[in-house]
């Protein structure tokens, strides 16, 4: 028996959800499905590494956050597990890499009385630099040519081997906002009947708050090589790129974890972590599959609460990820040492400056490598000047040294220089 059909009656998409409340899916529903799975995924990292510095972070992260992918990726490359290595083929990341201190180069290291000299240090000393050059800076009064930056830190305190590291960063208000949006968009799908895309929420607040507890519990640690004699380790970092000169004055054992130390994260459970790591991983293809089965107002209550994740996470990582290192450096490992930033006119007297603060055993030595300078002239000056600093006097020359022909045709380059000697000298003792 043959039935006509109805015209109007055509195939349509059959939805596990019912379409209940004010917005009905017509013939056409969102694509959530590259917002879910890559949608801030670097912005999602960036976040989620602060979580090791942040004491407070592991706690606040019950929301449903996008990027989980890439979290997943990243995080899964530390741990040795087979299915990982499956799903995430590739090299693994490196711990230096992932903490953003790879590509920072430090400068170089001139010991004052140990003779050590290293040509490229870890970057440790970059971000002490850096750090000193966010000081408040003195400005000495005298001849200018180019304007040289000395920094002079005393290092009082010696770390014990490893310095565990945290400090606030973030206040923690913030991250009610999307909690309360996650928690807000899963209770409007439960009360219209999306169960879909209610569990799917609630799948992604559970897995991105678990893992955020799990993940954040790893310590980030600070290992630096212990001193066997507490000797001074009073030396000059020099970066000539910046003209900046940083003096370190302290023991040996305060002076090293800014030259040789390295920076370690401690998880305390490799296989909670590949255990996130895949859960990340299976929230991300339940979402895929089973969101585009709800309703368009479950939809776009899952989009929103993915974009307001999403903002918060850029939001945490708008700041300087080198300017939160060199932050809990100092404060955790060097418990901020006293320093004070000077500016001086000329190479030379930031040079006799540094050597009056310094004091190292062979001045003429670290005056050649930093006034690198053969004249004839030059020479006779420094062999005049230097044995006057090392006894802490005042540089002075009498009438007869202007008259010796070996300095005549330098006489006013060289009278100069001895002016800004005695500029460093008058700063050094005021």
């Amino acid at each position: 028996m043959y039935i006509p059909q109805d015209p109007t009656d055509v195939l349509s998409a059959r939805y596990l959800a019912p379409d209940r409340g004010p917005l009905t899916k017509g013939s056409w529903s969102l694509d959530t499905s590259g917002m879910a799975a890559f949608l801030g995924g670097e912005v999602a990292v960036a976040a989620m590494t602060t979580l090791h510095l942040d004491p407070t972070r592991r706690w606040l992260g019950w929301y449903n956050c996008p990027g989980t992918y890439e979290v997943a990726r990243r995080y899964g490359r530390f741990c040795k597990s087979r299915i990982l290595q499956g799903l995430f083929p590739g090299v693994p990341t490196d711990l230096a890499t992932h903490l953003g201190l790879a590509n920072i180069k430090g400068a170089k290291y001139i010991g004052a009385n140990n003779g050590t000299i290293l040509e490229e240090t870890g970057p440790f000393t970059a971000l002490l630099i850096k750090e000193c050059s966010s000081l408040p800076e003195y400005r000495v009064e005298g001849r200018e040519t180019q304007r040289i930056k000395v920094t002079i830190c005393e290092l009082d305190y010696i770390p014990d081997g490893h310095a565990l590291l945290r400090t606030p960063i973030y206040s923690p208000y913030v991250a009610a906002v999307p909690i309360l949006v996650s928690f807000g968009a899963a209770a409007v799908c439960a009360k219209f009947g999306d169960w879909i895309c209610f569990s799917m929420i609630v799948l992604g607040i559970l897995v991105n708050g678990i893992s955020c507890v799990v993940i954040g519990s790893s310590e980030f640690i600070f290992h630096c090589p212990p001193s066997s004699v507490n000797s001074s380790g009073n030396g000059i970092l020099v970066s000539e790129k910046d003209k900046e000169f940083v003096v370190l004055k302290g023991s040996e054992g305060a002076v090293n974890p800014i030259t040789c130390g390295a920076f370690t994260l401690d998880f305390k459970s490799e296989r909670k972590i590949k255990w996130c790591s895949i859960s990340l991983v299976f929230q991300l293809i339940a979402q895929l599959l089973l969101i585009p089965q709800g309703s368009l107002l479950g939809q776009i209550m899952f989009v929103t609460s993915l974009v307001t994740s999403w903002a918060y996470n850029l939001w945490l990582s708008s700041r300087d990820r080198e300017e939160i290192q060199r932050e809990v450096f100092v404060k955790s490992v060097l418990r901020d040492p006293k320093s004070k930033r000077f500016t001086l006119g000329t190479r030379t007297t930031a040079v006799i400056f540094i050597l009056l603060a310094l004091q190292p055993k062979d001045y003429a030595k670290i005056m050649d490598m930093l006034l690198p300078n053969d004249t004839p002239g030059w020479k006779k000056l420094k062999n005049g000047i230097l044995p006057q600093i090392e006894q802490n006097q005042k540089p002075y020359l009498d009438a007869s040294w202007w008259k010796d022909p070996v300095v005549v045709a330098e006489k006013g380059v060289l009278q100069n220089l001895y002016e800004d000697a005695q500029t460093a000298y008058r700063e050094y003792q005021q």
